[in-house]
């Protein structure tokens, strides 16, 4: 239960932000440039902190918190510093004959207060990632982390109050009832990361709003490997790409579609592969990550019945420790087939019709991303063509996720909005048209009474507008 007070203070705050917003216009260049250097300089100079707080959630090692965390938020803000002026320049748009001698333009305006609602799987990234756009953009932020990932959550709140006025940026951390309550106060814009079921009631919610959303969900990501795909790289990448973090990545290779003729070296390559990046006996390797807390491992854990473990499997309920798992011979229809895994367990299952797989994949959700590993120019442009993804990645798992050259999001079921780079700014931007007409100018034409010879002029001089 929310207390009242509490609720009452979030609003206040909550009108603060827009009146800031409102008034300021975002703020000028400057400003907004030493919003973004304020994030970086919070990054840098607490480093260990993060580092610590990474490991005790996630189980994570010096490399990865680095990697997948910290240096992903800093190329972002370093990306959006030195082009944030040129993003936040008014387009003038093309003379059209009908405007007469008026001039237009498109401004990017902020929307003005936004929630940002971020997960647990990548709490430094993913809780940062979205807010470099939303202050390039020039918006106020409140900020609500996942408790699940509850020490980059504590670190998350009193770093961002000791660098940002309140005005700028707040924090709220607490439970789910929270994150309910935050959703009922009207925003500008809301932008959420996580689960599609939690998606669905963010969405639900501020519609009765009508208020704007992204929403970044999950997906059940196919990796296709035929018979020209196989090598030591591509069995390389798709182990990284899926045990990276415990298997805890949205963006992960979920299932493992093998060609039947490459699948048993392709399982004998993996099962290697595993061994060479964690040894024999991973739990004791401190490049290999934990599960979040008992109750998703437990959920990961059952999906091991559903099939023959070719390898690994081996867990520790206490130490929140499934081993990196290779899983054969799937039921049909089974839960482990069906839905988003979101741990280490990898099905890997042989294919012989190219075109039965793809009618297959037809049939579910559409992913967050397809994984194609092949050198077979016309099966990739099948593929390509035929198979619906927020984003297609071929030869190479997980890294496109980090390009901000390129826009990340999801379709149907596994989201929409896109962020990274300008993608960001521009989803936590209001496009406005200035349309400035110095004298007056009309058409006699527009004008009623209207006769049928004017409808025939009309139409004439529309053809030779373009």
């Amino acid at each position: 239960m929310i207390d009242p007070a509490q609720k009452k203070e979030w609003q206040e705050t909550l009108e603060r932000q827009k009146e800031r917003v409102l008034q300021t216009k975002g703020g000028t260049y400057p400003e907004r440039l030493a919003h973004l250097e304020g994030l970086k300089k919070l990054l840098i100079e607490h480093e260990e902190e993060w580092m610590t707080a990474l490991e005790q959630d996630l189980g994570k090692s010096a490399v990865d918190s680095y990697t997948s965390e910290i240096a992903v938020v800093l190329n972002e803000i370093d990306y959006a510093k030195r082009r944030l002026k040129k993003w936040m320049k008014p387009q003038r748009t093309k003379h059209f004959s009908l405007s007469g001698s008026a001039k237009t333009r498109v401004s990017w305006e902020p929307y003005g207060a936004v929630l940002i609602l971020s997960p647990w799987n990548y709490p430094v990234q993913l809780a940062l990632l979205p807010l470099v756009g939303a202050l390039a953009a020039g918006n106020s932020c409140f900020l609500k982390p996942s408790e699940q990932a509850s020490a980059v959550s504590h670190v998350l709140a009193k770093l961002l109050a000791r660098y940002f006025d309140p005005k700028v940026i707040t924090v709220i951390e607490g439970e789910s009832e929270t994150a309910a309550a935050l959703l009922t106060l009207k925003w500008d814009f809301i932008f959420f990361t996580g689960s599609k079921k939690i998606g669905k009631k963010v969405y639900r919610t501020a519609a009765e709003h009508l208020i704007p959303v992204a929403l970044e969900l999950g997906g059940k990501n196919p990796c296709i490997v035929d018979a020209s795909g196989l090598s030591k790289e591509t069995v390389r990448q798709i182990a990284w790409g899926k045990f990276l973090n415990a298997g805890q990545t949205c963006v992960a290779p979920d299932t493992v579609y093998v060609h039947e003729s490459i699948y048993p070296q392709f399982l004998a390559q993996l099962k290697q592969q595993l061994l060479d990046f964690y040894g024999p006996d991973p739990q004791n390797s401190w490049d290999y990550g934990r599960m979040i807390h008992k109750k998703h491992l437990n959920t990961v854990v059952d999906y091991l019945t559903e099939g023959n473990v070719y390898h690994g499997g081996a867990f520790n309920e206490e130490k929140l420790y499934l081993a990196p798992t290779i899983l054969t011979d799937i039921q049909k229809d089974s839960a482990v087939g069906e839905e988003e895994i979101f741990g280490p367990i990898l099905p890997v299952i042989p294919y012989h019709s190219l075109t039965s797989l793809v009618q297959d994949l037809q049939q579910k959700p559409v992913p967050l991303v397809t994984y194609v590993f092949s050198q077979d120019s016309k099966v990739v442009h099948l593929l390509e063509q035929q198979l619906s993804s927020g984003a297609f990645s071929l030869n190479q798992a997980i890294r496109f996720a980090a390009n901000p050259e390129i826009p990340f999001g999801g379709l149907q079921e596994s989201g929409f909005g896109r962020y990274h780079g300008q993608s960001s700014f521009k989803t936590f931007s209001c496009q406005r048209v200035v349309y400035a007409q110095r004298s007056l100018f009309a058409l006699p034409q527009q004008y009623p009474p209207y006769r049928m010879e004017q409808l025939k002029w009309l139409k004439k001089w529309r053809r030779r507008l373009f």
